[in-house]
């Protein structure tokens, strides 16, 4: 098991401080926080992987932080409330500049591991697939007209296998993921999720199309969209810290597939969150994780801090919750050609 990365904060603001902290235990990170006076009294400690330190210029406390070996941060602006809509961005900010820092990926690294995947692919499924509701005709392999992108990272692949398991066969709807992960373990996890599901997991890769009863994985390394339906690999990284970016994947998928809905899955940090703000009122559906049933709570509740979550749960209900919304977008759909049949 990953040892979580142990950080130090020392702020002058006890706000600040607080803010701090917990933008970094979203992060999976061990945190000690420090007043000037406590670090005074204390003294530094030489045991911790980096130090992020927010003190006056002038203070004379900055001084032995000149000379360590552990890696030092000096300086932030100030941290807005979770509430802000400001927040996404700064904490992707934060975390780019940890990241710069310590030279890794913490995220990915601690989201999955080869030990992991393999605990996951022992894993039995847990219940029986839910049915698919009557009114709704089995479909398979042809376009997929209802989409949706999964978003999630440390706890998340335990999740969506979960919620995969237990949706019906011919559920027509495909699925776009983008999991925090090193990019060695994408096709790793394709096989391991797909084990027990109905499911047919692929890595995306350009020229695919998207199809009913098919999850598509994005990569970590090179960002993709769609165009046409097709999926387009583009030359270049994702942009931000995290490898695939959960908020630029929903972004693109929104732009080719406009009534796209989202589902976060359990995840450090608050990568989804931004994305959803933005389309907050273009009346999308978005499913949240419940805290109680994630391993990392951070992710699906910087979503439910937008205000812009739909529906929350475990990631069973959550599958119960789809298949009734694809079950009412069909009737709806029904309702509206059996109309406009009667007006001719």
């Amino acid at each position: 098991m990953t040892t979580a990365l142990k950080l130090a904060v020392v702020a002058e603001d006890n706000l600040q401080q607080h803010r701090l902290r917990s933008a970094l235990a979203d992060f999976g990170c061990e945190v000690i926080s420090l007043s000037a006076r406590s670090l005074e009294l204390k003294g530094i400690d030489h045991e911790v992987s980096a130090w992020l330190v927010d003190l006056r210029e002038d203070d004379q406390l900055l001084e032995p932080f000149l000379d360590l070996e552990q890696p030092v941060l000096f300086g932030f602006e100030a941290a807005p409330s979770k509430q802000d809509k400001a927040y996404p961005k700064w904490e992707k900010r934060l975390y780019a500049k940890i990241k710069q820092l310590l030279g890794r990926d913490i995220l990915s690294q601690s989201a999955l591991s080869q030990d992991r995947l393999e605990a996951i692919s022992q894993l039995e499924k847990r219940s029986e697939s839910l049915p698919l509701p009557d009114k709704v005709a089995p479909n398979k392999g042809t376009v997929a007209e209802n989409v949706w992108v999964i978003g999630s990272s440390l706890g998340g692949p335990e999740a969506v296998k979960e919620f995969l398991d237990s949706l019906p066969e011919g559920l027509p709807v495909g699925f776009v993921y983008g999991q925090h992960i090193d990019n060695q373990f994408v096709s790793v996890l394709a096989n391991v999720l797909g084990r027990h599901s109905p499911f047919t997991l692929k890595v995306a890769e350009a020229g695919m199309r998207l199809n009913n009863g098919e999850v598509l994985i994005a990569p970590a390394d090179k960002e993709i969209t769609f165009i046409d339906g097709q999926v387009v690999l583009l030359d270049k990284p994702w942009p931000g810290p995290y490898g695939p970016s959960v908020d630029q994947l929903i972004l693109n998928t929104h732009a080719a597939y406009p009534s796209a809905g989202v589902l976060i899955f359990s995840g450090m940090g608050n990568d989804g969150a931004e994305a959803v703000t933005c389309l907050q009122d273009k009346g999308i559906s978005v499913f949240a994780q419940d805290s109680d049933s994630s391993a990392s709570a951070a992710m699906p509740d910087a979503c439910r801090e937008t205000g812009s979550v739909s529906f929350s749960g475990n990631p069973s209900a959550m599958a119960q919750q789809l298949v009734q919304e694809i079950l009412t977008r069909q009737m709806t759909h029904v309702s509206v050609d059996t109309s406009m049949n009667g007006a001719k």
